[in-house]
């Protein structure tokens, strides 16, 4: 019998990120339970994570619990052992992990399930009916509660009874004594997509013969516990139905699921879609929620009301008990990979999770990462394709527009000739057109034509960016604001210009353009209050607008039918960002964008605007050849010893000085050079390179970021090349004493 609670304190600090016994008392937690317990001379809550019969503390030493603070645990056993694999693998602290997995608004300002009064009668509707005639005069509001309860026959919430009748919840109390109505407290929703069905459709849809078959695929890995597929299907070629028809399948084998999305793809219409494919056994999770909606939705799936989690990236761990399958679409997106500690990459966490659970995974996209489709090229996992649109649509027609020779022949308006065309012509016959443009604001940065000094920020080595509405210099990296120059700060010149054309100069411009469109813009600036993202995107599927405007937000996760033209502007953006992975984000992004055009019976137009028409990712994208651009990129990446036939490492490290930063760097540099020497000899057959330079971005809030980079070669001893490495990191922070900050990471999302 267990005699100790073995305890994590909730304290984010490497000196105490360990294990510590406590007795149990007379108290009976569990793994999983929220305790409070002594720690020095204080009282701090923490986690259970595992119960013993035995303990190295002596029994003089060892403390009791102080007590249990929930009903029930609030982290399912799974989830604790894979904190614990979490904690090795990314080698962060466990209490930082096992905080992914607490409900929403335990930590901090404390969420529980809503509690609502409701209303019933107590007596049949005959008796009822008898004693309100006899209240119609000396109690009229107690009369006309108990004609709404008998009308409606029903429980009534109390407070939409005070809506119909004002002082109903003191009539409702009245009534309560005379023995004619019961009154309780009952758990209801927040508010979170109350409006839509929560009944689940009926009638499925048909599927393709290759829908059908990728499924049949996908339920063999299901039935056997086990299976990592890669749904490969061009946009608009029906990879959700595949999901959902799995999904429904493993629902009926009284199992529960998981889909990731990512948070950008989840649109009003992509959440009414689910919700109204599985009714109330569908929970939502995402950021756009209130912490007490997300609560709600985390507590129905936690008490088995929702069985199945669609969500963004913290969604993987979603309490579910018997998981069947996880599904991740868009499996490339970098919003997988959480660039804050922990730093986990949900991809890889979901593996973990569906192994060790007996789950299958699918991982979908229409444009896969490089290494996730050499992975199944390779047979490492199992490839199932989806070449075609639903219904044999063709993919839209695309034209590159070379914006050097529209310049050449006289054209300095932000749109080509071909676009401007295409757009008056989409107004002309009543359809829709989506504008991606990859920056927010007006112009990206401003510059004084006389001496050419840029505008900076004082807290970061970036530009700073030109917002109208209000009118003011903006930082998107620490939100620093700032005045617009009227003259210019080095050379008090007035010739001022602005460059570099964001979402605001687009769409002051397509209004000067086109005066009778009506235009919508979505960004961060136009959906910072809540509703407002929802309210933008219904506004456009009503047709309330000829043209939406966007950034990154446009991209996915929209499917409107009567969207027939997609206008890129400016292409090339992402190409020019110092990272070895920019020609891969270029093409997915075009092909993704691409993709919302012509997606019902309408054929689709796409115009790509670009200085760089001859670049391969941007002319494989037009062709949407995603095995052309694999097979020219890998061979790029080959030839460079980038991943995937290498691995990057990357310590950054920051200080409030650059060259105490750069200086921490060169440290750590050496201290890893000797320390693998010392212990992992075939270090130097591993190392392909390795070297300290400033971050491409510097300087961020006041911080001076330098980095070093290694890379590994791709082998039989890089498994353990990693290991001793991040070791050696570790060792380095603990041995160090600088006030600076560092972190190491594999493979980093971002080279910035």
């Amino acid at each position: 019998m267990p005699k100790v609670a073995q305890v994590i304190v909730d304290i984010a600090h490497s000196q105490v990120d360990r294990v510590f016994d406590y007795a149990l008392g007379t108290l009976r937690p569990v793994p999983g339970s929220r305790v409070k317990v002594p720690f020095g001379r204080t009282q701090t809550e923490g986690y259970v994570v595992a119960m013993a019969s035995e303990t190295q503390v002596p029994q003089d030493k060892l403390r009791p619990i102080t007590a249990i603070l929930d009903d029930a645990p609030v982290i399912a056993p799974a989830l604790i052992d894979l904190a614990f694999w979490m904690q090795r693998h990314y080698h962060c602290l466990l209490v930082e992990a096992l905080r992914l997995m607490l409900p929403p608004g335990l930590r901090g300002e404390r969420i529980k399930p809503k509690q609502a009064l409701f209303a019933a009668l107590a007596v049949d509707e005959q008796a009822a009916l008898e004693l309100a005639q006899g209240l119609a005069r000396r109690a009229p509001r107690q009369a006309q509660a108990l004609l709404a309860l008998i009308e409606r026959g029903q429980v009534l919430p109390a407070a939409a009874l005070e809506k119909e009748i004002p002082g109903a919840r003191e009539a409702l109390r009245a009534l309560q004594k005379k023995g004619a109505v019961v009154l309780r407290q009952q758990e209801v929703g927040r508010g979170a997509y109350q409006a839509l069905n929560m009944e689940a459709a009926q009638v499925q849809p048909q599927l393709s013969a290759g829908q059908a078959e990728c499924a049949e695929a996908i339920m063999r890995g299901v039935e056997g516990h086990s299976g990592v597929y890669l749904l490969h299907g061009v946009t608009g070629s029906g990879k959700t139905e595949v999901y959902f028809a799995c999904l429904s399948r493993v629902l009926q084998e009284g199992r529960t699921a998981i889909l990731l999305v990512p948070e950008i793809s989840l649109t009003p219409q992509m959440v009414a879609r689910f919700r109204a494919r599985f009714g109330a056994q569908a929970a939502v999770l995402h950021s756009r929620l209130s912490l007490g909606e997300r609560f709600d939705e985390w507590w129905r799936i936690r008490t088995g009301q929702a069985r199945v989690a669609i969500g963004a990236r913290s969604a993987i761990f979603a309490p579910v008990e018997q998981l069947g399958l996880v599904i991740i679409d868009e499996e490339h997106e970098s919003s997988y990979r959480a660039e804050n500690a922990p730093r986990y990459d949900a991809v890889e966490v979901a593996a973990r999770r569906a192994q060790k659970e007996g789950a299958t995974l699918v991982l979908g996209s229409a444009t896969p990462s490089l290494e996730r489709y050499a992975a199944a090229r390779d047979g490492r996992i199992s490839l199932l394709e989806l070449p075609e649109r639903i219904g044999g649509r063709a993919l839209p027609a695309v034209q590159v527009a070379d914006m050097r020779e529209e310049l050449a022949r006289g054209n300095r308006s932000l749109f080509s000739r071909a676009l401007a065309e295409r757009l008056e012509g989409c107004m002309a016959r009543g359809e829709q057109a989506i504008l991606f443009v990859n920056r927010r604001g007006h112009s990206s940065f401003v510059s004084c034509r006389s001496c050419g000094y840029v505008m900076e920020c004082p807290n970061c080595a970036v530009s700073m960016s030109y917002h109208t509405h209000p009118e003011r210099m903006v930082c998107h990296y620490c939100g620093h604001t700032a005045a617009v120059p009227q003259l210019c700060p080095e050379c008090g010149s007035r010739y001022i210009k602005y460059f570099g054309a964001g979402t605001q100069q687009v769409e002051k411009a397509l209004r000067e353009m086109l005066p009778k469109a009506r235009v919508l813009r979505m960004d961060l600036d136009t959906t910072k209050t809540k509703g407002a993202h929802v309210e933008i995107l219904e506004a456009f599927e009503r047709g309330e607008a000829d043209i939406l405007i966007g950034t990154q937000m446009v991209t996915k996760g929209l499917d409107y039918p009567n969207v027939t033209l997609v206008g890129v502007l400016a292409a090339d953006i992402t190409l020019n960002i110092p990272d070895y992975r920019s020609p891969e984000r270029t093409f997915q992004l075009i092909t993704q964008v691409a993709g919302r055009a012509g997606r019902a019976d309408l054929s689709g137009q796409v115009v790509i605007q670009t200085y760089s028409p001859e670049h391969y990712a941007i002319a494989l994208a037009a062709r949407q050849d995603y095995k052309a651009f694999f097979e020219r990129e890998m061979r790029a990446r080959k030839a460079c010893q980038y991943p995937p036939f290498a691995v990057f490492a990357r310590a950054l490290c920051s200080a409030g000085q650059q060259d105490e930063a750069i200086r921490a760097a060169k440290g750590l540099q050496k201290f890893i050079a000797r320390y693998m020497q010392q212990r992992f000899p075939q270090w130097e057959g591993c190392c392909l390179a390795s070297h300290v330079q400033m971050a491409p971005l510097s300087k961020i809030k006041n911080e001076y970021r330098a980095q070093l980079l290694l890379r590994i070669a791709k082998n039989d001893k890089m498994k353990y090349a990693l290991e001793y490495l991040q070791v050696a990191f570790e060792q380095w922070q603990a041995q160090e004493k600088w006030k600076g900050h560092a972190y190491f990471e594999i493979n980093p999302v971002n080279m910035a």
